[in-house]
């Protein structure tokens, strides 16, 4: 294996402590980004939709990489492409090209030089559109990940085979940052890239020029963290999950990580382990699923009084990218005005300051107090082979909760207005046939709710909820 940096268990428990000294207030962590002077006194682009439409000179970049490269702050995540038409999941592999390469292009041309993908995203369609997509601009112009699927358990011959396939798939010689994808459990990691060999050929990759950058992605335990940093490797950077709700409220786990991972390493605790060690590290899922891009309305409206022109997203990623030594903040963006909004929180980004870190905590705790369903719409558990529109049954009901019109008691003044509002609402927003009371509870919709709602168990809370109201029961 290569001349390495180990981090002992000591030693890690000791830059932690220095790291939570250094980090007693959010606001004075240091920000690792480079923004040309001359950005901030440049102009506003032409209009797009109403907005100014960021420039590519205003892009920031950060500097924490190992290699030097200059990486923009906003990263492409390449796992939510625009399907084709009629498609049922949003991760088809049926991808809609066109509509991708012009994502791709819009990036590119504003700033956007990072570019990441992987083995499973959209079926395997990902790596193969990604690679065409890129093939249409300079190899120079961009920096492009992808990721082992050691969760597949792979042999060492599987993965070479893998690896060739990923190249030629990408249509790219080389891969400037490449991953150890998902990271989870010790006897996992040993059985695949100790036992099998698969690290040591990926080192010698890197060796031969086909591997720039070797990392980690991570949805492990305490033990998984520690051990992996006190390998005799030397690991050039790291993938976690990180966002203002986990970090400041609770750790929300990826979908299904915790039938295979019981107890998921803390995200202040994983935070502080990787910044003892000194890694730069890549942000995944910065609006936690999508869902701090959707707010409930109280929480919402706080943010909203005080930058009425910034979205919900924003603030999250402004919030991310004021944490130390992160090289790039990543974004599935399937839809142009999503890339667009991104664009403009970093072109160029403004961190947070102190007041803004304790109106966003206000509007998280009135968030995570909120008896809203936890959906964000992104439809993954569509369709349903009874026609419950499920995604509109909840954002009503969270509509009619931030709205004031999910009556407690009928002997509340407000009871008639409430319960004329709530059922006025559903008349018109969803047919009888596609509501509530037609869910079987057959449980098919589970396995893909990225949030973990418990569909059905909310279905009938919804459908008896509904008839109480319409037999003023309530």
């Amino acid at each position: 294996m290569s001349k390495t940096k180990k981090f002992t268990r000591r030693q890690l428990l000791t830059g932690m402590a220095a790291a939570a000294g250094g980090a007693a207030g959010l606001g004075a962590w240091a920000t690792f980004h480079d923004t040309a002077q001359t950005a901030r006194q440049a102009g506003p682009g032409i209009s797009v939709d109403g907005r100014p439409e960021p420039q590519k000179a205003l892009m920031s970049y950060t500097s924490a990489s190992r290699t030097g490269d200059k990486i923009s702050m906003l990263g492409f995540g390449c796992m939510r492409y625009p399907v084709m038409p009629g498609e049922n999941s949003p991760r088809s592999p049926n991808i809609n090209e066109p509509s991708a390469f012009e994502l791709v292009d819009y990036a590119l041309a504003h700033g956007v030089n990072y570019f990441d993908t992987a083995w499973g995203y959209h079926n395997g369609a990902s790596q193969i559109v990604t690679g065409k997509a890129l093939k249409r601009h300079p190899r120079d112009s961009f920096y492009l990940a992808t990721k082992m699927p050691g969760y597949l358990n792979p042999d060492l011959a599987k993965a070479k085979e893998m690896f060739a396939t990923q190249l030629k798939n990408c249509q790219v010689e080389y891969f400037d940052y490449y991953l150890l994808h998902n990271l989870s459990l010790v006897e996992n990691y040993k059985r695949t890239y100790e036992d099998a060999g698969v690290l040591d050929y990926l080192l010698e990759e890197k060796r031969q020029g086909r591997i720039r950058n070797l990392g980690w992605s991570f949805h492990g335990d305490k033990a998984m963290l520690e051990y992996v940093l006190s390998r005799d490797v030397d690991w050039d950077f790291a993938m976690i999950q990180v966002n203002y709700h986990d970090l400041l409220h609770e750790l929300v786990p990826r979908p299904n990580l915790k039938k295979n991972v019981p107890e998921p390493a803390p995200a202040k605790w994983m935070l502080d382990t990787i910044a003892a060690s000194g890694l730069p590290f890549v942000v995944m899922e910065p609006l936690l699923g999508g869902r701090l891009a959707r707010l409930n309305g109280k929480a919402l409206n706080i943010l909203q009084n005080e930058q009425p022109e910034h979205t919900a997203a924003s603030w999250a990623f402004r919030y991310v990218a004021g944490l130390p030594n992160v090289l790039t903040i990543l974004s599935g963006m399937t839809y142009k005005e999503h890339l667009q909004d991104n664009l403009a929180t970093f072109s160029p980004y403004i961190p947070l300051s102190d007041h803004e870190h304790t109106v966003l905590k206000k509007a998280l705790d009135v968030f995570v107090k909120g008896n809203n369903i936890r959906c964000t719409t992104c439809g993954y558990c569509m369709p349903c082979q009874y026609g419950v529109d499920i995604p509109t049954v909840f954002k009503h009901y969270n509509d009619c909760l931030d709205d004031d019109l999910v009556p407690k008691d009928s002997r509340s003044a407000s009871y008639d207005e409430a319960r004329r509002g709530y059922l006025t609402s559903l008349a018109r927003r969803i047919p009888e046939f596609r509501s509530a009371a037609h869910c079987t509870g057959c449980g098919q919709c589970l396995p893909q709710c990225p949030q973990f709602i418990n569909i059905p168990e909310e279905m009938d809370k919804i459908a008896k909820y509904t008839e109480q109201l319409l037999r003023r029961n309530v």
